[in-house]
């Protein structure tokens, strides 16, 4: 742990204020960075108030990383894993009957390193569910084609609704949201399991299998995900952190949540694992972005 910076992990006691908020984090790969840095600003004032959280895709991973205490040393990892990768997809490994693209190797040996020592025990232990959500395909398509069908509707439905911020085609043609709570996993090969099924996406990750079911990302359903903590009955706010860019008017107060989003496009793309990518740039922009929301973030607490 870097002892610049405070824990984002949660507390274990309850003498702080009253848990009343959910967090939500949606999907983006490297993206998610940007997460994290908004959190080593926020975390001290947000997470005590956490009641229940959600994520899915590299949005969930981050949830745990944050619960583990054990995020400076995962980045540590996760730049030193990325060593050899100058290229995000290998036409050649076709040739030698090996997976395209590095980032199925690379995303778990990154979560199991992240979740020894300690850092799985964190997770069990956390005080508020970690709920991790995942899309079931629906019969009879396998999961191959499953896959492939439900990131053309998400697609489709973003290049026909610019700016839209909750999806609805994957659920419309049969996709149904698979919700688990990462304080229930067995152990880290079966965390890392459900976190690689959330961010199922070939090329890049392969087909999810979690507990003998076939699983795709859960972006198919919802790639930010604010209705999964909300059905917590305690949960009274949502602080809901995107990792894209939104038109204005979909980001700030909604209702009972707060949308926060990146106020430019981060540096290190979805999915660019080449050893250059710039992830350190999508934690600074978190930190900048957070710092530039301060009194948004102290209205949304205070309120009653």
């Amino acid at each position: 742990m870097d002892a610049a910076r405070p824990s984002l992990a949660p507390r274990v006691d309850d003498d702080g204020p009253p848990r009343d908020l959910a967090l939500t984090f949606a999907g983006g790969g490297n993206r998610s960075f940007f997460q994290l840095g908004v959190m080593r600003r926020w975390s001290e004032r947000v997470m005590p108030r956490v009641v229940a959280a959600a994520g899915v895709s590299a949005g969930a991973c981050m949830l745990t990383v944050m619960v583990s205490g054990r995020e400076s040393i995962a980045e540590v990892f996760f730049r030193a894993r990325r060593a050899g990768v100058s290229r995000n997809i290998d036409w050649t490994a076709l040739l030698r009957r090996e997976p395209l693209a590095p980032h199925g190797s690379v995303y778990r040996d990154t979560v199991l390193f992240t979740y020894a020592d300690g850092g799985f025990e964190r997770i069990k232990q956390c005080p508020f569910p970690i709920y991790v959500l995942a899309a079931e395909i629906p019969p009879p398509l396998v999961p191959t084609l499953g896959a492939a069908v439900g990131f053309a509707a998400y697609q489709l439905e973003k290049r026909l609704k610019p700016g839209l911020v909750h999806p609805s085609y994957g659920r419309r043609i049969g996709y149904r949201p698979f919700i688990f709570d990462a304080r229930d996993c067995t152990d880290p090969e079966d965390l890392a399991d459900l976190i690689l099924a959330s961010s199922s996406t070939p090329p890049f990750t392969p087909i999810g299998r979690f507990r003998g079911k076939a699983l795709v990302d859960g972006g198919v359903i919802d790639n930010v995900p604010a209705f999964v903590a909300e059905q917590v009955p305690a949960v009274r706010r949502n602080l809901v952190v995107m990792t894209r860019p939104y038109p204005a008017e979909r980001l700030g107060r909604h209702g009972q949540r707060l949308y926060l989003a990146p106020s430019d496009h981060p540096p290190a793309g979805c999915w660019d694992y080449r050893r250059g990518a710039d992830i350190f740039g999508n934690l600074a922009l978190g930190e900048r972005d957070a710092d530039a929301h301060e009194d948004a973030l102290e209205s949304f607490l205070a309120d009653s």
